[in-house]
């Protein structure tokens, strides 16, 4: 029975904060984005290769067409250059999605690095 307990307690996945703590060069770089876009950006969540960005859709929809497209390549631009600077050599698609405040999708976008 204690050998059960131990190997499911090894058998755990990482906690959250470690995702976090790896991400946490990538999300100091998109994090000025939430000054310059305030009241839009809310927050971030960084997991993999995709940066999720929360908005306030209703304060998106209002943004001018062209001060929208900004904002979003923008954040794909920090995102790739952060993303590519702390992982040297390797290759991915990185996918920035602008998700509301029940999680559906307002906008993505993705780059190949």
């Amino acid at each position: 029975m204690l050998v059960l307990l131990m190997l499911a307690g090894c058998s755990q996945p990482a906690p959250q904060g470690a995702a976090n703590t790896a991400a946490a060069p990538e999300l100091r770089a998109v994090e000025p984005l939430k000054a310059q876009y305030k009241p839009v950006i809310s927050s971030f969540d960084a997991k993999g290769t995709t940066l999720d960005v929360f908005v306030d859709a209703e304060a998106m929809s209002e943004m001018d067409d062209p001060v929208e497209a900004r904002m979003e390549a923008d954040a794909l631009k920090r995102w790739r250059d952060a993303w590519t600077s702390n992982n040297a050599g390797k290759h991915a698609t990185l996918r920035v999605r602008f998700r509301n405040y029940f999680g559906e999708d307002v906008f993505s976008e993705s780059a190949k690095v």
